[in-house]
């Protein structure tokens, strides 16, 4: 969700730095080679920008998914035009569909030998309106393309990345998952990926060396701004996640436009930059922990020891004189 200013889980960058900069950053630039990565939620925006940083990082191939195809096949085009020997392929398909997921990476298995880093970026505007005046359809569909697609694509990445000994799973949350009125379902299915992605970390980890990260892209001006922008000026695009004729979609659209007055929005390469440092190991102590692509990495490094000693960044029942759960790791 959009914040004005600085919040206590939210950082100051608004752009990519050196630190997290494939094309500036000759350590980044090299350290995919060989890895076979999957991005979905690759047709545009945020997702766009990750499938061309991890192509400047030096992936070996690219699987792109969403549900545009024509959306894809510009950011395949956009890769190739990056590095011409990346191996791409592309597949429409809706995440929340657990047999075409299963197909998809049997498919990547069979053609690329597996995949190493799992980008789950997937995700759509929900209604901003309290839960007794929401559409039942719409709470559904904006928690399952979160949380059910993270799961799927996951669970059938999960068997090659252990069979490989190693890989990294990365879920584009948002610092909405912390929020508390206007759009639960957005809520839930992003918290639901926090809380899955330690989970993925707790079974994984030790035994398999997999890092799982769920991570907050910034304030990006995406369709989870425009598609409501466009509809109160009567200009809705193709494939609008907001329909004209939904009871609450009017007002759903004015609340969603009010909370973005004033706002500094951030670049895409701020989360594909994170994205990027995340899947090239530069921060794997945060693996299993939720991360903020507005806070620069150097913080998070100077921090880890008191993130490591105090369990820090997970989601946590705070009772009075202790955290519930505790890790053990």
């Amino acid at each position: 969700m959009a914040s004005k200013a600085p919040t206590p889980i939210q950082g100051n960058e608004h752009d990519c730095s050196y630190e997290t900069d494939p094309r500036q950053n000759p350590e980044l630039a090299t350290s995919l080679k060989g890895k076979n990565v999957l991005v979905a939620g690759a047709g545009r925006g945020i997702g766009r920008a990750c499938a061309e940083f991890l192509t400047h990082a030096s992936a070996r191939s690219l699987t792109l998914i969403a549900l545009e195809l024509k959306e894809l096949e510009a950011t395949a085009e956009a890769c190739r035009r990056i590095n011409g020997n990346v191996l791409i392929k592309v597949a429409a398909a809706d995440v929340c569909d657990a047999a075409r997921a299963e197909t998809i990476l049997a498919e990547v298995d069979r053609d690329f030998g597996g995949v190493d880093v799992l980008v789950m970026n997937a995700g759509r505007p929900p209604q901003w309106l309290p839960t007794a005046q929401s559409d039942a359809a719409i709470w559904w569909s904006t928690v399952s393309v979160s949380l059910q697609g993270a799961f799927n694509f996951s669970r059938f990445a999960l068997p090659t990345m252990q069979r490989k000994k190693g890989g990294s799973i990365i879920f584009t949350s948002s610092a909405g998952a912390h929020s508390n009125f206007g759009m639960a379902s957005y809520t839930i299915g992003k918290l639901g990926m926090v809380r899955l992605c330690e989970i993925l970390h707790q079974e994984n980890f030790k035994e398999h060396n997999i890092k799982v990260f769920a991570y907050h892209p910034g304030c990006v001006r995406t369709r989870f701004f425009t598609d409501f922008t466009d509809f109160l000026e009567n200009k809705p695009a193709e494939g609008s996640y907001v329909v004209k004729g939904v009871p609450g979609e009017q007002q759903s659209a004015e609340t969603a436009k009010n909370a973005f007055n004033g706002v500094t929005f951030d670049t895409p390469e701020l989360a594909a930059g994170l994205v990027t440092a995340l899947a090239a190991g530069k921060l794997d102590f945060m693996s299993g922990r939720y991360i903020d692509a507005s806070r620069h990495v150097n913080e998070y490094i100077a921090e880890k020891e008191a993130i490591q000693k105090e369990d820090l960044h997970r989601v946590r029942l705070h009772l009075a004189e202790r955290f519930v759960p505790t890790s053990d790791f």
